[in-house]
């Protein structure tokens, strides 16, 4: 790291229906109504499926609408609707103008209850319409009534949001138990007196400060700020529900919570963790949340895919006659491109970009395309891949090493190149200060520093060639630099340093911590001794759940270091947080704990940052670039496919389910107490909540979507074969659009 410091719409319509746009946040809410109904079209055929799947990567098509086309919902219950969301295709031109709204009681009489006129000024990209018709309905009938243009229509996702008017699935009664609350809370029996509009309150919740920068003050969350809910005897769960406030009260809602259960009341596990929750701009609806459920179905192998696409047809240039590089900058104004190279660190990581690719792929040409990036670097970095700097190095050799580890070619023609670098970089060690690696080998100017990005890395470079070829001198190392920044390079809290030098408890990158709990999990391995694995999951749930990185659940770097060199760090620590969770060496609660965590970062940064036109994502995983003026650069880009790459990576192990969705022992048990912590609002630290169910066991047959009997064409949304059109495939039994 050498360059850290260069560089709604709304719409209002008459009456009780507002149109408004969620920005800077997720696409798709974790339920809709339509989860638990019967679809049928009528007027049409056209596999509806993509259009309820919450992917918004799958497209409804229709090549032309006569404006008559219908689809009928039909809910096992009637529904109270509080608002719906139309999310746009990847054609402004498809874009659905007019959407007719009717409900029924019967599905014999149908009430009209508006025409809606939408438009849409961005790319899937949801429009909201909240408010509805008065009185529960199990029947809804959208007809499609106009497009933008003449070329038929083509839409990502439609949700309808509410509640039921009276739920049978909910366990969380006056009769089976009670409820109680923190200190501060009041008016706890609102939760379950089934009336939507009243509401638990917990005002003025604690907070902690962490820290003071600059003069603007940080809180770790809320503090004992629970609701708590007591069944007479063991029940078991399969999910739960939370009903929201009003718009007035919006910043209030619960933004990041936890799902504890107990049988004593003092032993507690983990039954789901939400960070930065959606919550769109509607009234007194409902979010359920199955245990386990991802509430979205991407196929994260996928989106891995079309990033790296985009590196190789966007970022990729040739270098001499058999290499390649990538460039610093894109933007989609070429006149502020950044044509220069990226840099010798950030094409050690581009190697493991396509590492990452060819251990799930294990195509021949990501290989091809890994050693022309070797090439390239080793070209521009003077026909030697030995550099100035350290740290450089070191990631260089880690990459490299991953290599020999996946294919025996790469291991015969590198493995001497990775032995070659070690020796360089222990040469960089000195007594000065205690020890350590110096940063580069000016180590009388500007590469005195002994930073933990030249020590950390080292660290777990020499733990791993000691497990590849026993040779003890390499495990002698790793323990001598362990020892070093144990005693040099850390804050009594345990959060890594950038220097031994340097206090400034602000200035401590998510890349340091990710390297030094790797190279902890390293040692562990070696050796089993358990203080290696307390330490790093003591600073990783610090980290993870005490807000230092995340203070809305979603992982931000510290000072909004995102860009440039800084723009990699987060992609390195979710590198080395993964190994802990693959290892195997975490307990169940950890290892769940992690995983979920990880699994919200992809989901918010897949459904509210990635851009998917381009498929380039935004180093703030809860927004979008304004593709037109930003620019975008390529370590940016890698985080995002490291991100990515290391959630398929989960699934292939077995650790997520093959739809992405969680695993864990905890599930289907009985317990007694169920506790919800609330650690973090839409933007106040007052909490209100209109309801929390906890959802019986019945769900599961109500929420499985069958067949209407009719003469129609008809569509179940638990997976229809359906003939597809020409500019569809299909990848892991998921559908998309072809670019």
């Amino acid at each position: 790291m050498k360059n850290l410091l260069r560089r709604c719409f709304s719409l209002s319509l008459t009456g009780a229906f507002i149109v408004t746009s969620a920005w800077a946040q997720k696409t798709l809410t974790d339920y809709s109504i339509v989860d638990d109904c019967e679809v049928k079209v009528s007027g049409f055929e056209a596999d509806v499926t993509p259009l309820f799947d919450k992917n918004d990567l799958t497209l409804f098509t229709l090549p032309q609408l006569a404006g008559t086309e219908e689809i009928i919902l039909k809910a096992p219950r009637p529904y109270v609707l509080k608002g719906l969301t139309v999310v746009s295709g990847d054609d402004a031109n498809c874009d659905l103008r007019q959407l007719q709204l009717f409900v029924s009681a019967d599905g014999q009489e149908w009430r009209s209850v508006r025409t809606f006129t939408l438009t849409f000024n961005q790319r899937f990209r949801e429009r909201l319409i909240n408010g509805g018709p008065s009185g529960g309905f199990a029947w809804f009938k959208l007809v499609l009534k106009q497009a933008s243009a003449d070329a038929g229509v083509r839409i990502a996702d439609i949700q309808l949001l509410g509640y039921p008017q009276t739920d049978d699935e909910n366990l969380a009664t006056t009769a089976n138990g009670t409820i109680t609350g923190s200190a501060k809370a009041r008016y706890m029996d609102r939760l379950i007196d089934g009336d939507a509009a009243t509401m638990a309150e917990i005002p003025s919740a604690d907070r902690q400060e962490i820290d003071n920068f600059d003069g603007q003050t940080r809180y770790n969350g809320l503090l004992n700020t629970w609701f708590q809910y007591e069944f007479q005897q063991p029940t078991t769960i399969t999910g739960y529900a939370l009903g929201m406030t009003s718009l007035a009260y919006q910043d209030r809602r619960p933004n990041c919570w936890e799902l504890l259960a107990s049988n004593d009341g003092q032993q507690w596990v983990t039954l789901d963790v939400q960070h930065n929750a959606l919550s769109l701009s509607v009234d007194l609806y409902e979010q359920r949340y199955r245990l386990g459920g991802t509430g979205t179905h991407a196929d994260y192998a996928d989106v891995a895919d079309r990033m790296l696409e985009f590196c190789e047809q966007n970022l990729e240039r040739r270098q001499g006659t058999s290499g390649i590089y990538w460039i610093a900058d894109w933007a989609q104004d070429a006149s502020k491109r950044n044509e220069d190279w990226g840099g010798y660190w950030w094409a050690a990581h581009a190697i493991d970009n396509y590492l990452d690719c060819y251990n799930r792929t294990h195509q021949g040409l990501k290989l091809t395309k890994l050693s022309q990036l070797i090439m390239g670097t080793r070209e521009r970095n003077g026909n030697t891949l030995i550099n100035h700097f350290y740290d450089d190095m070191e990631w260089m050799a880690l990459a490299l090493l991953r290599g020999c580890e996946a294919n025996a070619n790469f291991s015969r023609q590198y493995m001497n190149q990775v032995t070659l670098l070690f020796n360089d970089i222990i040469g960089g060690w000195s007594n000065v200060d205690g020890g350590g690696i110096h940063w580069n080998k000016n180590v009388t100017g500007d590469g005195a520093g002994k930073n933990a990005c030249s020590n950390a890395p080292a660290m777990i470079l020499a733990a791993r060639l000691y497990q590849t070829t026993g040779e003890q001198k390499y495990l002698d190392w790793a323990l001598r630099i362990y020892e070093y920044m144990r005693d040099h390079s850390r804050f009594p809290d345990g959060v890594v340093k950038d220097t031994p030098q340097n206090n400034n408890h602000e200035v401590t990158f998510s890349y340091n911590q990710g390297t030094w709990v790797g190279g902890l999990l390293e040692l562990y391995k070696i050796t089993g001794e358990e203080h290696y694995r307390q330490t790093a999951t003591d600073l990783l749930d610090l980290l993870l759940f005490g807000k230092w990185y995340s203070p809305k659940g979603i992982m931000n770097e510290r000072q909004n270091y995102n860009q440039d060199d800084g723009g990699m760090f987060k992609g390195i620590f979710i590198r080395y947080l993964t190994q802990w969770i693959l290892s195997g060496k975490l307990s169940q609660e950890h290892q769940f704990r992690y995983t979920k965590w990880l699994l919200e970062q992809a989901r918010s940064a897949e459904l509210a940052a990635l851009n998917k036109t381009w498929f380039v994502i935004n180093p703030y995983w809860t927004q979008q670039y304004n593709i037109n003026n930003d620019v975008h650069d390529t370590s940016r880009q890698q985080t995002g496919m490291m991100l990515m790459e290391a959630v398929d990576e989960l699934r292939r192990a077995g650790v997520l389910n093959p739809d992405y969705s969680l695993k864990s022992p905890a599930f289907g048990q009985p317990y007694r107490y169920y506790r919800l912590v609330i650690t973090e609002t839409q933007g106040s630290h007052d909490v209100m909540l209109g309801s929390w169910k906890l959802l019986g066991t019945t769900s599961s047959a109500i929420l499985t979507p069958q067949r209407l009997p009719d003469t129609d064409t008809i569509y179940s949304l638990s997976g229809l074969r359906a003939t597809l059109s020409s500019n569809l495939y299909i990848k892991n039994h998921k559908k998309y659009v072809k670019k």
